[in-house]
């Protein structure tokens, strides 16, 4: 993102036509028409698939179910009138019950709002691109080859917050390389837009304090007067807005569970990273966590983006190497930054080292690196113009052209696979978890108190009260789920001694099948369950509704199904 001081300048191509508005219209159109296509084309696939549209996630349904209550006026909560932690992204939340509002229904409205914030993703992407390469055709190439490339639709479609993260990610970083040296109140709009992203995924925590780092960085390369000086007080001026922002959530959380991060990052977390390393006084899992867990991580993600598309993953490293360098965009000399490949490195490796490798970044469609994605499209771009511009300009724009086109096919050739895996989770969820949640409605009495490890669509469908025996939306299971507990081996323990304190009605339990027997020596009585064969979206293919052992049996019983029939 600078200009190039050890290699002869490159001539630059003469200047594209202005072209008027109409150029930005016709791109947001086709942007537009690109993802809504790729959006029905994966649509009509999940219906074979499933019979019905639906969500790919279980999580999904845990988004839904938030803002049915936060439209209903009761605030960020799972049951009713109980104050449950944020979700990973109550931006997103807020987002999708204001839409309800206006619709009533929550799958398409979500795929609705989500396919702006992806056509917002590509043309932003576009807009990066070009403080690389100053030419408007690049920033056009690079858009559309974020939307024709996985997991986009996916994402898309899945009633979740990640269109959001990446679009306020990619939003901020633009603001940042364009008014990184400005003046006045426009200065400051980077910082606001960090602090919103950090309400729709929270590991975007690191955007500020890396974009601070990269006007660091950018002032001592630069050889500023008084660079170190001036650097403090930019972060001075900025570093309140942003925590204004960001500090109703930590209030928030703090008030409710008793910790700052929303629920979700410590019950994935806690016992994983370097926290756990730290607790357990181990020196291989401190060695695990701060070297192999990044490693591991870093390589993964490299393989995941070459599976996007293969065509880039060359390109990006050495599009990575010249940003590193400071030896690229050098007809964007003003645009200078870091940024980027910091956050490509940094956020990565943050997670690993907080939260190990015990989940591969392509785990539930990239959703946990979104926000990378786009920019590993940038990058890898712009390391073709800059490889062609090298090595193979003298061929004419006919050499360039036809590696767009390759680039292009290599993302399009994805599509049909992921369609297929996007079908399949929602088939999965469809058969298990919403299929249970009707029969629950539908044979059980309405106040009935459930217990259940996936949460969402039996909140959401059933409009009972439940027992997240993971801790995700019951602060009571989240406070067993602490370091002492877990060195003293009773968490487990104390978790199910909740639910037999609170008289739980009915256990819902995805499991592997060989966990079954030990529910059913326990002395939980099955009424019902379902098993499918093609699970790849489910923590195990089996789902079973318990009677459970504490259920005063007073009150009216559920009608039984045979536990081993089909719904």
């Amino acid at each position: 993102m600078s200009h190039i001081p050890d290699e002869a300048p490159i001539p630059a191509m003469e200047d594209e036509p202005a072209g008027g508005r109409w150029y930005g219209v016709i791109l947001a159109a086709s942007v537009a028409a690109i993802i809504a296509a790729l959006m029905a084309a994966y649509l009509m696939v999940s219906w074979r698939a499933a019979g019905e549209f639906g969500f790919p996630l279980d999580d999904s349904w845990i988004h839904v179910r938030f803002a049915q209550n936060l439209a209903r006026g009761y605030g960020f909560s799972f049951n009713p009138g109980q104050p449950a932690s944020t979700t990973t992204g109550p931006l997103w939340t807020v987002v999708l019950a204001l839409a309800y509002r206006l619709t009533r229904e929550y799958l398409f409205t979500s795929a609705a709002v989500n396919w702006v914030f992806c056509c917002l993703i590509a043309l932003t992407a576009g807009a990066i691109a070009r403080t690389l390469v100053s030419r408007r055709s690049f920033g056009a190439a690079v858009s559309l080859v974020v939307a024709v490339t996985v997991p986009l639709p996916w994402m898309a479609l899945s009633g979740m917050e990640p269109p959001l993260s990446m679009w306020l990610t990619l939003l901020g970083i633009l603001l940042h390389l364009r008014l990184r040296t400005a003046r006045g109140v426009a200065a400051f709009a980077p910082a606001a837009v960090f602090g919103l992203a950090v309400y729709a995924r929270p590991e975007l925590l690191l955007l500020f304090p890396l974009a601070m780092l990269d006007r660091l960085l950018m002032a001592a390369r630069e050889h500023r007067p008084g660079w170190g000086l001036g650097w403090a007080r930019e972060v001075a001026a900025h570093a309140p807005l942003f925590a204004v922002i960001i500090a109703p959530l930590f209030i928030y959380n703090e008030r409710v569970i008793g910790r700052p991060l929303p629920s979700s990052y410590y019950v994935k977390a806690w016992n994983f990273g370097i926290t756990w390393a730290l607790a357990m006084r181990s020196e291989k899992l401190l060695i695990e966590s701060l070297v192999i867990a990044p490693v591991k991580e870093i390589g993964a993600l490299l393989l995941m983006w070459a599976g996007n598309n293969a065509a880039l993953i060359v390109p990006f490293v050495f599009g990575f190497a010249r940003l590193v360098r400071g030896t690229g965009g050098g007809e964007a000399s003003a645009h200078r930054s870091l940024l980027v490949p910091l956050v490509l490195v940094v956020q990565p490796v943050a997670w690993a080292v907080s939260t190990g490798f015990h989940r591969a970044p392509w785990f539930q469609s990239q959703r946990y690196v979104a926000n990378l994605g786009p920019l590993y499209i940038v990058v890898g771009m712009a390391g073709v113009w800059w490889l062609w511009q090298q090595r193979l300009r003298q061929r004419g724009r006919w050499a360039l052209a036809a590696g767009v086109a390759l680039i292009v096919a290599a993302s399009v050739a994805r599509q049909p696979d992921q369609a297929r895996m996007y079908a399949l989770n929602v088939k999965n969820i469809t058969d298990m978890q919403v299929t249970t949640a009707r029969w629950l409605k539908q044979h059980v009495p309405k106040d009935s108190l459930l217990a259940a490890n996936d949460v969402g669509a039996v909140g959401a469908i059933t409009d009972m009260p439940v027992l997240d025996m993971i801790g995700l939306v019951s602060p009571e299971i989240l406070r067993h789920l602490t370091l002492e507990n877990a060195r003293a081996g009773v968490w487990n323990r104390l978790i199910w001694q909740e639910a037999a304190d609170r008289k739980v009605d009915y256990l819902v339990v995805v499991m592997k099948p060989e966990r079954y027997e030990g529910f059913v020596r326990s002395g939980h009585r099955p009424i019902f369950k379902i098993e499918i064969s093609d699970n790849i979206t489910c923590g195990g293919p089996l789902i079973v509704v318990f009677e459970s052992k504490w259920r005063d049996r007073g009150g009216r019983p559920a009608r039984a199904a045979d536990p081993g029939a089909s719904p």
